[in-house]
């Protein structure tokens, strides 16, 4: 399956590579300092997705944002500017989303992935024999559906849809239970079920554990 593609536009180049490195885990991003760089860039390529900075070098980030509006993919700011007035103007000016700097990076990656799956792109993720597909809600491995319960399914396909990217228990607790307060094994026994379920297929090797941090799963080794 291609990745979506996402324009980073920030002029920290320090906080440029981090959010490079975060979301090229499982995006093909990339990354400019200037609002004329994001224009030219724009133009040139398609995005999904353009993460835009409003404090630019060389002009206002609401400018580009409004031209930015008329090519397609969305738009998630970023700024100091957390008043009210100012995400205002920049949802006006095209932004589907806004994060307030400083911004937790979990908070940011949770945003991207909220825009990214409205996009309506064909959410089906491939691992080995392995298919995942959101919109029909199953898991197919060498074409025979695999029975799972709803939660198993959201860690599969979150997992899946994020490959390389660790997940640690905390944030899987909110993905998966939101307000709600599970047993504190909750996901333990959900990751063990889960896996026992692949390891019936042959594919107990999948959802591999990072001991101290949570768990991944990787890209296939070629």
């Amino acid at each position: 399956m291609e990745r979506q593609r996402i324009l980073i536009v920030e002029d920290d180049r320090a906080l440029a590579q981090a959010l490079d490195q975060e979301l090229g885990r499982a995006y093909d991003t990339r990354v400019v300092h200037t609002g004329r760089e994001a224009l030219i860039s724009a133009v040139r390529e398609d995005f999904d997705l353009v993460v835009l900075d409003l404090n630019l070098p060389d002009m206002d980030g609401i400018e580009v944002a409004e031209e930015l509006q008329e090519l397609p993919g969305k738009i998630l700011m970023l700024t100091a500017r957390a008043d009210v007035r100012s995400r205002v103007v920049g949802l006006y000016a095209g932004a589907s989303d806004y994060v307030a700097k400083p911004f937790d990076m979990q908070e940011l990656l949770a945003r991207v992935y909220a825009q990214l799956r409205r996009n309506g792109a064909a959410e089906i993720y491939s691992w080995g024999p392995m298919r995942v597909s959101e919109e029909d809600r199953n898991c197919l491995i060498d074409g025979v559906p695999l029975p799972l319960t709803a939660l198993e399914f959201r860690v599969l396909a979150l997992l899946m849809a994020n490959q390389g990217r660790v997940y640690s228990k905390t944030t899987l607790v909110e993905r998966l239970y939101g307000s709600e307060t599970p047993a504190s094994n909750a996901v333990e026994a959900l990751v063990s079920r889960l896996r026992s379920k692949l390891g019936e297929c042959g594919l107990d090797e999948v959802v591999e554990t990072v001991r101290g941090i949570g768990y991944v799963i990787r890209e296939p080794r070629t």
